[in-house]
Parts: C-alpha cells; sequence; structure tokens
C-alpha cells in the first residue's frame, strides 16, 4: 500500500502497539492523543512530518470552543494506557475529565472515543459562535495524503462533495469526513456518530483541514458525555467491502480522474484578439482500445476524432476571444460519455489605463537576541544564506525575491526591509553568534556572512535602478497601534520609529518616505507621530480598516482625513490567496496557479470598472519557507514575474511602487480607517493565550511605569534611552503571537531593562539629593557648572556593543 503523509508539528511519540500477531501496529501520542503512526502491512501509512495548520496539522484533533486555538484537549499530556490492540489516554481540562479510547477494528477501521465528565461543582459550557453557529466541539481530519498537493478535502451529507474551499463554514450536518487523493488512490473518512451542525472547510499553506462541529456542550456537575467516530483509511479500492454505497459514489469521479481532460489556455487575451486553445486528454493508466473525443470552443471551432486510449492526445481549436467564451470537451467510449470538463476562458477589456499594480512585500524578523548578544532567532541570517529553495535557486527565501527580480527589470514591486531585519544584517559585516541550529560564531569573511552581503548588494542596485522602492517602520516591530490606544506610550513610538528610519538610512542609505506599520496595527493617535517623522504613506487592510466605507472599494488611493498621509488598502482575499495557497506538487501547477492570480488581478476592472490600483501586501518569506514544498514558491514567484511581464506588455497592467502611485493617482476620498489589525482585532497578541500574554503586558506596564519615573527624576539622558532601546526589544509584536509566544525574550529583555534604571535610578536619587544640599550654599560659579552639566544636555542614544549599527563614517 502506497504511503499516507500526514504534515504534523512538534509530536511526542511513544513505542508501538501491536494490535495483532501480523506487522501491523499503530502508535499515538501523548500530547494531545494524536494518531501518529498506522501500520498496515507493515508499511506505516500516517507519517509524521514538520508542517501543516500553523504548523501543527494533527489528524484527529479537537479542542473545547472556550479556549484558544487549538485548544488544551489536542495539547495537553495524556496519562496513556495500552493494551493490544487498545490504547486509553486521559488528562483534566480545569474541572473536566478527557477519556479517549483508540481502537483499531481491522484492516481498515478504528474507532475512537472521547468521554467528557464535569468534576467540578460548577455547570461547565464550551461555547463560541462563529459565523451565526453556536458550537462547543469539534473534530477533524488535518493534513495530507500521500505527496502533500494532490488531496481533496470530502465529507457525505445528503450527496457526496468533493472539492477544496479555504476558510469556509457550511451550515451541514455531516455522515462522513476527510480527505481524499486520486492521484495517490487513497482516502481518508471519519464518521461521527453525534448528531453535528456545521463542517469548516480549509484549504491554504498552512495545511488542509475538514472539520466537523457540535451544539454548544453544557455538562451539569458529575454528567458525562460522550462522543463516537468510525475511522476508515486506505486505498480507495478498500471502501469496496467496507463502504459500498460510498463506493458507489465515487465511482463516476474514479472513472473520470482515470482519464483527465486539461485545457492550454492563451494568456490574457484581450477582446477580439485572435487565440488557440489545446485540449489534453491523459490516460492515468493506459489501455488498449479507443475512444472519442469531443471538443469545442464556443467563440470558434469544433471537433471530434478518435483518440488512443494508451497515450496522451492533443487537439488545438482555433476563434476569437469574447467575453463568456468556454472550451468543453467529452470522452466517449462505446457511446458513454466516461469523463468531460470545460473551461470558461479569461478574457479582458482593454482600458483607456492600464489597472495599476502595487506588490509590497513585508521581510521582517525580529531582533531575535538576548541582552547577552546571542542570536537565538537569526532566522533574518538563516532565510537569507541557506539554501531554502534549492535546485532551482540560491540562497533563502530574503535572497531569492532580489535574486529573481533583478532578471525582469520591467516590474516594479515595493518591499519592507524591517529596521530589525537590516540590523541582523548588517551583522555580517562584522561578526555574530546564533544558537541555531548549535551555537556558533561567524566573521566577516564566512559564506554566510557573504551571502548576505550579497543579497544586500541586490536590494541596494534595485533600489537605486529605480526597480523596487523601500520602506522603513519601527525598529523592533511593535503593536503600535494597539500601544497608542489601550497605553498611549507614544514616547516609546517616537524613539522606535526614529531609530528605525535611522537603521534604513545607515545600513541601505536610505530615506524611506513609506511606512509598514507592524501587524497593520493602525489608531488615529498614531498620524501626528507618523507627520512628524515625515511619513508620507503606508498599506493597510480592506477587510478589516475599510469597512466604515460600505460599499467600499479598495482598489483606489486614499487620504486620512485631517491629515497629509495616504493609504493604500491591500486585496485581502487576493493576497491571501497568493500568499496561502501554494503547496504545488509539480512545476506544472505552480506556474498554473501564478497565473491564476494575475488573471484575479486582471478581473478585478471587470467587476468594478472604476478600479484604479490593485494593492497586493504579503509576508515576503513566509509563503515560501512555510510550504510543504518550498523549492516550488521560487518557480511559483518567477512564473508571476513572468506573467505579470505578459499582461504588462499588452497594456492591460503596470506594476508601480508605492511612491509612484502615490504621483500617478488623485486621493479617491477622505478616510479615518478602523482602529484595528490585520486580524481585525487585537486578540492573537493579547487574549489568544490569555495565560501568557497578561502577565507579560502587565510587566511591560510595570517596567513602562519605571522609566517614566526615572525620567522624571533624572531626566532624558542615556540612560534613559538605553532603556527605552531594551523596553523596544521586549514589545516586538513576534514574541506574543499566540502559536509563537516567547515570553522567555520579552522577560530577559525587562528584566535587564528593570536592573538598568533601577540601579542608575538610585544613583540618580543620591546625586539629586546632594545637589539639593548643594543649592543652599552654592556660589554663581557653581551654578554655572549645573547648566552645562544638568540633564538639559541630552545624549543620543547608546546602544549595546554588540548591538551597535555599524555606522558608516
Amino acid at each position: 500500500m502506497r504511503k499516507v503523509s500526514i504534515l504534523l508539528a512538534v509530536l511526542l511519540f511513544f513505542s508501538l502497539v501491536p494490535y495483532s500477531s501480523s506487522q501491523e501496529s499503530f502508535e499515538v501520542s501523548e500530547i494531545g492523543f494524536r494518531l501518529v503512526s498506522w501500520n498496515l502491512d507493515g508499511q506505516n501509512i500516517i507519517d509524521a512530518g514538520e508542517r501543516g495548520a500553523m504548523g501543527k496539522s494533527y489528524p484527529l484533533w479537537d479542542w473545547l470552543l472556550n479556549e484558544p486555538w487549538p485548544g488544551s484537549l489536542a495539547t495537553n499530556k495524556y496519562k496513556i494506557q495500552r493494551e493490544g490492540n487498545r490504547v486509553t489516554g486521559t488528562t483534566k481540562v480545569g474541572d473536566v475529565l478527557v477519556e479517549k479510547i483508540f481502537e483499531v477494528l481491522n484492516k481498515n477501521k478504528a474507532k475512537l472515543t472521547v468521554k467528557l465528565t464535569n468534576e467540578g461543582e460548577d455547570v461547565f459550557r464550551s461555547e463560541v459562535n462563529w459565523d451565526g453557529f453556536s458550537l462547543g466541539y469539534t473534530m477533524a481530519w488535518a493534513g495530507y495524503l500521500g505527496k502533500p498537493g494532490g488531496e481533496k478535502q470530502i465529507w457525505i451529507d445528503e450527496t457526496l462533495h468533493i472539492e477544496n474551499k479555504n476558510w469556509v463554514r457550511i451550515g451541514t450536518k455531516v455522515k462522513a469526513f476527510g480527505l481524499i487523493d486520486f492521484d495517490e488512490d487513497l482516502i481518508a473518512l471519519i464518521f461521527p456518530k453525534e448528531e453535528n451542525t456545521a463542517l469548516w472547510l480549509e484549504s491554504s499553506g498552512w495545511g488542509l483541514e475538514t472539520r466537523a462541529e457540535f451544539e454548544t456542550l453544557e455538562l451539569r456537575p458529575k454528567e458525562s458525555k460522550t462522543f463516537e467516530f468510525e475511522i476508515f483509511i486506505g486505498e480507495i479500492e478498500d471502501l469496496k467491502l467496507s463502504y459500498p454505497e460510498i463506493y458507489k459514489s465515487l465511482k463516476p469521479q474514479i472513472t473520470k480522474e482515470n482519464y483527465k481532460i486539461s485545457f492550454e489556455t492563451p494568456d490574457f487575451p484581450s477582446e477580439g484578439e485572435q487565440i488557440q486553445v489545446k485540449v489534453k486528454l491523459t490516460p492515468k493508466e493506459p489501455v488498449e482500445g479507443s475512444g472519442t473525443l469531443k471538443v469545442q470552443l464556443s467563440c470558434g471551432e469544433s471537433k471530434e476524432i478518435k483518440v488512443p486510449l494508451n497515450q496522451e492526445s492533443e487537439i488545438a481549436l482555433r476563434g476569437k476571444a469574447q467575453k463568456g467564451c468556454q472550451v468543453s470537451a467529452s470522452l466517449e467510449i462505446n457511446g458513454k460519455i466516461i469523463s468531460s470538463a470545460k473551461k470558461m476562458l479569461s478574457v479582458f477589456t482593454k482600458g483607456e489605463k492600464p489597472l495599476y499594480v502595487v506588490f509590497i512585500w513585508h521581510h521582517h524578523q525580529s531582533p531575535g537576541v538576548f541582552p547577552n548578544g546571542t542570536l537565538h532567532g537569526p532566522w533574518a541570517l538563516v532565510h537569507t544564506y541557506e539554501d531554502e529553495l534549492k535546485p532551482y535557486y540560491p540562497g533563502g527565501a530574503y535572497y531569492v525575491h532580489a535574486y529573481l527580480l533583478e532578471k525582469y527589470p520591467q516590474i516594479k514591486m515595493t518591499y519592507h526591509l524591517s529596521p530589525s531585519l537590516l540590523w541582523q544584517w548588517n551583522l555580517t559585516n562584522s561578526q555574530w553568534c546564533q544558537s541555531y541550529p548549535k551555537y556558533q560564531c561567524f566573521d566577516r569573511n564566512s559564506k554566510e556572512a557573504k551571502k548576505v552581503q550579497e543579497a544586500m548588494k541586490l536590494y541596494k542596485d534595485l533600489y537605486s535602478k529605480g526597480q523596487i522602492e523601500i520602506l522603513s517602520s519601527y525598529f523592533a516591530h511593535p503593536i503600535s497601534g494597539y500601544i497608542a490606544e489601550k497605553y498611549n506610550w507614544l514616547d516609546l513610538l517616537d524613539y522606535e520609529l526614529s531609530l528605525g528610519i535611522n537603521t534604513t538610512k545607515e545600513v541601505l542609505g536610505v530615506q524611506a518616505k513609506g511606512l509598514w506599520l507592524p501587524e497593520m496595527a493602525f489608531s488615529p493617535k498614531l498620524i501626528p507621530l507618523l507627520e512628524k517623522h515625515n511619513v508620507k504613506y503606508f498599506a493597510l487592510d480592506d477587510q478589516c480598516h475599510l469597512k466604515v466605507m460600505y460599499p467600499y472599494s479598495p482598489y483606489h488611493l486614499y487620504k486620512i482625513g485631517n491629515s497629509s498621509m495616504l493609504v493604500l488598502f491591500r486585496d485581502h482575499r487576493l493576497s491571501d490567496d497568493f500568499a496561502f495557497n501554494n503547496n504545488f506538487r509539480s512545476e506544472e501547477r505552480a506556474k498554473a496557479k501564478a497565473k491564476e492570480i494575475v488573471e484575479k488581478i486582471l478581473s478585478v476592472r471587470e467587476k468594478d470598472p472604476n478600479a484604479e490600483v490593485v494593492t497586493i501586501a504579503a509576508d515576503g518569506e513566509n509563503w515560501m519557507i512555510f510550504s510543504n514544498n518550498p523549492p516550488l514558491t521560487g518557480v511559483y514567484f518567477e512564473a508571476l514575474l513572468q506573467y505579470l511581464s505578459k499582461a504588462q506588455e499588452k497594456g492591460l497592467i503596470k506594476t508601480v511602487t508605492f511612491e509612484e502611485i502615490t504621483k500617478e493617482l488623485k486621493p479617491y476620498k477622505e478616510i479615518t480607517p478602523l482602529q484595528t489589525s490585520w486580524l481585525c482585532s487585537w486578540d492573537k497578541w493579547t487574549r489568544e493565550r490569555k495565560a501568557k500574554q497578561e502577565p507579560m503586558w502587565k510587566k511591560d506596564e510595570e517596567v513602562y511605569a519605571l522609566i517614566q519615573k526615572y525620567k522624571q527624576k533624572c531626566g532624558e539622558d542615556k540612560v534613559y534611552y538605553k532603556a527605552l532601546y531594551g523596553f523596544a526589544q521586549a514589545m516586538d509584536s513576534d514574541f506574543y503571537w499566540a502559536e509563537f509566544i516567547f515570553d522567555k525574550h520579552v522577560y530577559a529583555w525587562l528584566d535587564w531593562t528593570e536592573n538598568l534604571v533601577k540601579e542608575n535610578l538610585e544613583k540618580c536619587e543620591i546625586e539629586q539629593t546632594i545637589k539639593v544640599s548643594e543649592t543652599r550654599t552654592e556660589t554663581p560659579t557653581t551654578q554655572k557648572e549645573k547648566a552645562i552639566c544638568g540633564p538639559g544636555a541630552i545624549i543620543g542614544v547608546a546602544l549595546l556593543s554588540l548591538l551597535i549599527l555599524r555606522r558608516r563614517r
């Protein structure tokens, strides 16, 4: 049997549990009681990997929805008992006792039982309202079948459904749900015994998932609730014996998949253009004999030819492009239609002006450094010098962006090279030490340093040629909108913004005009601060920040009311589609997706004739390194550049930098965006991991108050600015993010800052006492000396020795 590859993260394993005298065995983890392996005929059909949904893809994972994702049911450690073909695990979630039993029934079947008992004295209630559905308990199949990229979501309610949907909730009662992969001939199905109310579907770069959800869970004291799930996994043909009705429903799809019909359509034709469409028939398992392939182009030719069934066949059709044109094909064998397919051609209207397109790539890595100077998270360097996309391209994700863009000089893009990332890149001009993958130090002549230096030169060259624009930001990526709204720590943000803009200038020689707001965290309180530092424009999210206008269009340049500030709103749907739907099995699929993205950009004007600019903004590296096949994301990016070039040559689009669009367009309207982030709330950094996040923010408040006390007593001297620097290191949003929270970094810098301030505050208070005493008897001479040496002489920012940016003199 071919192998089922399910991508999981951070799994704890224990020894295999045999359930028969054969080689068949299975394995579950102590953490989360998750299915890790299932050996059939000596072959493990579940293979744990490193990626998946946010790096944590679990088969058969579940949680109570009054907890943040993924919840304690999926992350707690279970006490395990093994007996033959049965494993039992128990854990406690507050007052709720959780008992799970996984039992293999036969070669393809297993049973999972989950029992929850309220051992407390109060009623236990689990409820979260999502999209109008009141939900309590969840069970999912998340992961991959076969080689990542070919699986599809499958579910059965009154009918059988096979397709891939992303971030979609369907209010339906499912009889079964799971994944299927026709290329690998594999299927996984879960049959819930308890009646469910909704189905969640996700298909993205973070992972594939189908999830059944249930009514609100309410348990009185001593009351229990049991959920049962039957599980089937194996080859599609194995369904014949266990679920003949399901197999019968699948049979037409199985036959259709055996004779794949595909279309090769022209790139971005305009109305009236002469076109050619190719139709291909590819037998999955060649057989002797022949069939009849009927093809039709509704805006052109129709043909009918006999084709062999043991090799690929191709037919070309010619016509004149027009809106609504469709190509269709069907394969008949012995007078019966075996397989059919159709596709609507994307045909575009060429306007008086091309549609402007602004790409903004957010290249950021936090200053992952401890106060002792060691980089604990050297990803800014690793994702530059490491050959992450071989065999296609040299270097890491950051390097490949510039390396490929240099090959397409007609395409313009905008890059946010975060100051903390630039600070780390600049370390390669001297030396640095990092703790990954082991503790090691590098000097400026190492191959790693040379690769990073080459990347910096590439970006500088692209900038000097005008092909890219470079944005700056705060130094250490604070959630500035939230900080301004909640705490009003504008002096911290003022300091950080100054340090960030100066870092961009010192490392790259660029005086940035535009800004990347970390986490797109906006507050109107930031506007005076941004204007003070001569920031001219920044980008926000259409779905989260532009909802104050309805109906709204993100396809314009806007002005923030009562200010000089300009803003573009990223197309949330299109940006996420590009960045998250990138698990490719082949070069062909990567290239096809790139073409699809450009077609979606062009279709904007079909829906909104007044559209002026499409803005795509996304992380620059995550969509590459978090893909299940990172090398093919490089192929994807180069194909995007190629297709953008074709569309641009046809006059349909024009790629421009952020600065250029502010000169090309007049502000469409004045608006005040909503006070929120690109996730439409602050919860990811403040509430989803409340038990950890709340103490961190409380400690932040205490240390900030201490810094203010120092400022009041001692003035804005070098200690004050060093304290702001240490505090800024602790405020980086990356370390508060729910799934990747790293409180060790936060507390290390808060403790360092607190110790620095307390030590110098004591000295300052002693000095102040002495000065007060001297004032009573001071002479005109001593008064003059005080004026020269007092706190009025503000000293510039003093950074830690290993953290100082190398200033070019």
